[in-house]
């Protein structure tokens, strides 16, 4: 079967050479050729002109120096020393009988005799006695709760002084039993121990005796 599309393309081209070849032969297409090819461009180089420089500015003129001007210097003559006036004496005049004199002063007071320095008072020291030249209640320790349960036992020493009202003033453990809570059991109960008034020859004396306090479970 004959294709017309084909057909068609085949003409057109046809069509297309018969009047490109038309064109060559009447001229047409060389006229079409030149309008189309751009016109030639000339370039011309123009030199260029060298920069201007700039004057230099002048330079200024010195100007002639001026000669310093000379100064005359005059030495001053040195003066001569003048004398020192000599000091005159002056006479010494004779005492005015008009003039009283003055009194002596009196003579200063002695000082006072210095006060005679009063003796210091001297401090009798307790007198030691035995514990049963006093009269002191007996002593009632306690024995503390702890020692008892842990089984301590002992005998405590212990200095007591007592003043001129018999009142026991001071204690101190002399020797001790062993423990230090049964020490001091012993000194609680001499403290609280009662004692009359010390004499001695119709006075009243401070002594210090030693109360001997045992501790021992039953």
């Amino acid at each position: 079967m004959f294709d017309q599309r084909f057909f068609k393309i085949t003409i057109a081209v046809l069509l297309f050479h018969a009047g490109l070849l038309y064109l060559i032969q009447s001229g047409l297409g060389r006229k079409l050729t030149e309008a189309v090819i751009a016109p030639e461009i000339v370039a011309r180089i123009i030199p260029l002109e060298p920069p201007k420089q700039e004057k230099a500015p002048d330079a200024p003129t010195p100007k002639p120096e001026t000669p310093p001007k000379q100064v005359k210097v005059t030495t001053p003559r040195p003066t001569p020393p003048q004398p020192k006036p000599t000091p005159q004496p002056v006479a010494a005049l004779p005492p005015s009988p008009t003039a009283l004199e003055a009194p002596p002063a009196p003579p200063a007071p002695p000082a006072p005799p210095a006060p005679a320095p009063e003796p210091a008072p001297v401090s009798a020291a307790p007198r030691a006695v035995g514990i049963g030249e006093i009269q002191c209640t007996p002593p009632q320790p306690s024995y503390p709760a702890q020692s008892r349960r842990m089984g301590e036992t002992g005998k405590a020493v212990v200095r007591l002084t007592t003043d001129e009202s018999g009142k026991v003033v001071k204690t101190s453990v002399v020797t001790s039993s062993g423990s230090s809570r049964l020490d001091q059991a012993a000194v609680d109960a001499v403290q609280r121990m009662r004692c009359k008034p010390y004499m001695d020859n119709g006075r009243a004396v401070a002594v210090t005796a030693q109360q001997p306090i045992g501790f021992e479970l039953n």
